[in-house]
């Protein structure tokens, strides 16, 4: 918010009194925990330092008031007056604020010349005495470990990488010419420059890479990411699992080859100041997207999968609306991908639990049809289903599919077989016959899985 602005002050202090309060710290499930000397790859020092300034930023009156705004302006809206629109406001604006402070964190380790691939767009973990809060927004994909650093266009960077197996099913470097949401409106969020996959680079037998950023041609070198101007940048490393409970991430270093043109020291308050002006911005950019590119849709659909640029494979979405008594039914076709996932979010964009709950499938953790498709079900209640995609417990959201590292030339048009929406009374009849139904135990025991699955990203 800009602070000189005292008319929309005005309006943030009475909205924060008027609308219902929520208590952003206040969790349904108990976040993961590990110990210091337990922590893996991603809680390297640096990162469990930054996260625990952005702890701090977050109670600042600063973001304190911009998040005020956020809940006003989430509140305005159209799912801001729905029962699950409103009920979510708290969660969404606390996680899209999170997002904004690791951007900022981003944005001060560029200006320092001090370059950090920041794990960002997480659940929530307590490492000691840290409280890590839950950051995401625009529907963020569970199976990724998303990592960003902000790139001085002036400057020459080598990324040392070193892939511990099993890794991810695909390691994506993806160059965009800024923070998703802080430019014009389209598709992607902002524009995809250059892209890089882990199964077109060059990787030693030990599992070692480099990859070089710079604004000059490749010239031989493999593994390059060519700047194409000397402006700011934005580089999103994404680590894609399949299998939970065996992928590793891959560690990340960032190094810097030439010093920044004017090295720029930051406080804590130019940080808090910066991460509210990105949280105003993407705030009303994604709530402008989400009406334009999901709610102008009708409810209970997925729109024609799109490809995606820079080698991002294939997507498709929309958004649900279902009784207690209902279940919405996906039947899809993998297309020879690694990964195909359904991901399931809050009206706003922010993925429902994903830890405790399967809020999100891929083609790993869900079982296959007879014929090699995959049907999943959306429903309030436990429908009993192996493919359960649980939303939380609410009736409405968004919903995504992501087809990734495919083969060959996609088929788009033959990804998505069958979009129904059923009573849960007739569920059995719109299901194929060798479906997989658990009993009671058996959820439980998949829930305590997927819990242990997520937790190894904390500690590998």
């Amino acid at each position: 918010m800009n602070p000189v602005d005292p008319i929309r002050a005005t309006i943030v202090c009475l909205l924060f009194f008027l609308l219902p309060h929520q208590t952003h710290a206040e969790e349904p499930y108990p976040p993961p925990e590990v110990r210091a000397d337990q922590a893996g790859a991603l809680l390297s020092a640096r990162q469990v330092e930054l996260d625990a300034l952005a702890a701090r930023l977050l109670r600042t009156p600063t973001m304190q008031e911009q998040l005020r705004y956020v809940e006003a302006l989430y509140a305005s809206d159209a799912q801001g007056k729905t029962p699950v629109g409103k009920a979510t406001i708290g969660r969404a604006a606390q996680s899209i604020a999170t997002a904004a402070i690791h951007y900022a964190i981003g944005e001060a380790t560029r200006d320092e010349g001090r370059p950090f691939a920041l794990w960002t767009c997480k659940a929530p973990y307590r490492l000691d005495a840290l409280e890590a809060a839950r950051s995401g927004y625009g529907i963020e994909n569970p199976d990724n470990v998303y990592r960003n650093f902000m790139i001085d266009g002036n400057s020459r960077y080598e990324i040392h990488g070193k892939v511990t197996p099993p890794g991810p099913a695909e390691q994506h470097f993806e160059l965009r010419d800024g923070i998703p949401g802080m430019n014009a409106l389209q598709p992607e969020g902002g524009q995809l420059l250059a892209g890089l996959r882990s199964d077109r680079m060059q990787i030693a037998g030990d599992g070692t890479f480099t990859i070089t950023v710079d604004g000059e041609p490749a010239n031989g070198r493999p593994n390059h990411i060519q700047l194409p101007s000397r402006e700011n940048f934005m580089l999103i490393v994404r680590d894609l699992f399949t299998d939970w409970s065996v992928q590793n991430p891959i560690a990340l270093e960032i190094e810097q080859l030439s010093p920044p043109v004017s090295a720029r020291p930051h406080t804590e308050e130019s940080i808090a100041a910066r991460a509210a002006e990105i949280l105003a911005k993407i705030a009303r950019f994604w709530v402008d997207w989400d009406n334009s590119f999901v709610y102008s849709a009708p409810a209970n659909a997925l729109r024609a999968p799109r490809i995606r640029g820079v080698g991002r494979g294939m997507s498709s979405g929309g958004h649900f609306a279902i009784a207690d008594d209902e279940a919405l039914v996906l039947t899809l076709d993998a297309l020879g991908a690694r990964s195909m996932g359904v991901q399931l979010t809050d009206p706003w964009g922010v993925a429902y639990e994903y830890v405790h709950r399967s809020s999100s499938l891929n083609n790993a953790q869900a079982e296959a049809n007879a014929d090699g498709t995959y049907t999943f079900v959306i429903a309030v209640r436990d429908p009993g289903v192996n493919n359960w995609l649980d939303p939380q417990g609410y009736g409405a959201g968004m919903m995504a599919v992501r087809w990734q590292s495919l083969p060959g030339d996609p088929a788009p048009q033959r990804g998505i077989r069958d979009v129904r929406r059923v009573k849960l009374g007739e569920l059995a009849g719109n299901l194929p016959q060798e479906t997989h139904y658990l009993s009671a135990e058996e959820r439980a025991q998949q829930r305590l899985g997927r819990i242990a699955h997520y937790s190894r990203r904390l500690t590998e």
